[in-house]
């Protein structure tokens, strides 16, 4: 699996598909459309693009759904400007993309443990109950980030090559593992996975919306049988698939254009 990831990233990167006229702006739109779709999201995806591009809403969908895919955009420009500049990641940095990702649909959320702001990026003060699942008590939140930030600012300028995939799914699942805002977990786990493709120049990593169940079911036997390599080839092989979609259709464009009357 990890052979053929090589192999199709090579063809995909010497096709020169991403010097295309706009490729990127597509591609974020896309990722974006998958991720908000992820959680629940009713706009298709060439409503993402009209809003995203024309600031078009779509006829009779709800006003939160258009705000969650303006908000992840935003979220996604702060952090592409980021990882060019090669920062290293902090908590500070992570609250402040949550914050963004939240900025419109989040608010505060009062507990017994005290008030937080999702649209701010607050760690939250609560616990987190989730399909079955508690995630870490909030007090342990903090010292959680710590560790991940301290691990992935370690070998963030060490990877190549395939362990750089593997370092961007290491973050994604182990961020949204450890859940630390309220709201909006799954997509800045996301957000940061790409993050890490970013700051290496990396292609850009795209969960697709048809995969959510197998997504669902990486995240947890990952955690269940305590491997890692389960939610990494799975982030491998969502990759693969990118890979092919996009070759095959810069292949159709040989076939050339027909005029029609």
């Amino acid at each position: 699996m990890w052979k053929e990831l090589e192999i199709l990233r090579k063809k995909y990167l010497e096709s020169g598909l991403s010097d295309a006229i706009d490729y990127e702006k597509f591609s974020m739109i896309s990722i974006i459309y998958n991720s908000t779709k992820i959680e629940g999201c009713s706009l298709t995806e060439n409503d993402t693009k009209l809003l995203l591009e024309n600031d078009i809403t779509a006829k009779g969908k709800p006003l939160t759904d258009h705000l969650m895919v303006k908000d992840h955009y935003s979220a996604f420009m702060f952090l592409k400007e980021f990882a060019k500049k090669k920062q290293k990641i902090s908590i500070d940095f992570i609250q402040q993309v949550a914050g963004l990702v939240m900025k419109n649909t989040g608010g505060v959320v009062n507990t017994m443990s005290g008030t937080f702001d999702t649209s701010l990026g607050d760690l939250r003060k609560a616990q987190v109950y989730v399909e079955r699942k508690y995630f870490p008590d909030f007090s342990k939140v903090e010292n959680l980030l710590s560790n991940l930030i301290a691990n992935v600012n370690n070998r963030i300028d060490v990877v190549s090559g395939n362990e750089i995939l593997k370092l961007s799914a290491d973050i994604h699942y182990n961020l949204v593992n450890i859940h630390p805002f309220g709201d909006g977990n799954g997509r800045t786990s996301r957000l940061m996975m790409n993050y890490i493709q970013i700051y290496h120049q990396e292609p850009l990593i795209k969960i697709f919306t048809e995969d959510r169940a197998e997504y669902i079911d990486a995240l947890n036997n990952t955690e269940k049988l305590e491997d890692i390599s389960i939610f990494r080839d799975f982030i491998c092989q969502q990759q693969i698939k990118f890979y092919k979609a996009e070759i095959d259709k810069f292949k159709r464009k040989d076939k050339g254009f027909y005029l029609m009357f």
